[in-house]
């Protein structure tokens, strides 16, 4: 008896980023955070807290901020959803993102 198998399908990822253009630049950068908005997001990944914590009691000697922003994503695994990064993106001059450990 010979059994005739289907052509296996093989699907190949690329997990790798697109390369960076080369007309790519880094954001403006404000000459002062005093009067700004601060955005700080936790990425929800272990120590990520208490990092965001250290970072804003540390940057809030030095300067006066206007508000401070905190924001959590759900998911450590997943994309920011885009409501957060929208809200961010509107109302903060500068935004940090704290990985954690």
């Amino acid at each position: 008896m010979v059994i005739e198998a289907a052509e296996p399908k093989l699907r190949i990822l690329d997990p790798t980023a697109a390369p960076i253009p080369v007309d790519a630049r880094l954001a403006d950068r404000p000459d002062t955070l005093n009067g700004k908005t601060l955005g700080l997001l936790d990425n929800h990944k272990r120590n990520a807290t208490k990092l965001l914590d250290e970072v804003q009691e540390m940057l809030s000697h030095r300067y006066e901020f206007a508000a401070v922003i905190r924001r959590s994503k759900p998911d450590v695994s997943r994309p920011c959803p885009e409501e957060i990064v929208a809200e961010l993106a509107s109302t903060c001059d500068i935004v940090i993102s704290a990985i954690g450990d």
